[in-house]
């Protein structure tokens, strides 16, 4: 599980979808968002979000953000300092682990987070 110091408090997930920039992939919707700190770039900050029109059981929603999380976390030597990045899952998500591992880095990559 990712450290609560590395995921996103609610209160900053409305300011993330509108000022951040949004990419798609077929099971993800991602916001991504640049902190705005003083000096020094500050760990990025993560959340994924199931909604109930996804899954209906708050038991398969949990797990589906546990391994976003579980991903993210093995990653975190990988990933660049000062974001924001915001997950949302999309109806039709790839179940199995490895291929949504294979997405979430595909799409971190693909917007520069990943080194």
């Amino acid at each position: 599980m990712l450290p609560k110091k590395r995921r996103i408090e609610r209160k900053y997930f409305g300011q993330i979808m509108s000022q951040g920039k949004r990419y798609n992939s077929p099971s993800f919707t991602l916001y991504l968002a640049k902190m705005d700190v003083g000096n020094g770039l500050p760990d990025s900050k993560f959340s994924f979000s199931v909604s109930k029109k996804v899954l209906k059981r708050a038991v398969d929603r949990n797990k589906l953000r546990r391994r976003g999380y579980s991903v993210i976390s093995r990653n975190l030597k990988k990933i660049k300092p000062g974001f924001f990045v915001f997950f949302l899952y999309k109806k039709g998500f790839e179940k199995d682990y490895s291929l949504l591992e294979k997405e979430i880095n595909g799409l971190l990559s693909s917007t520069l987070v990943i080194i």
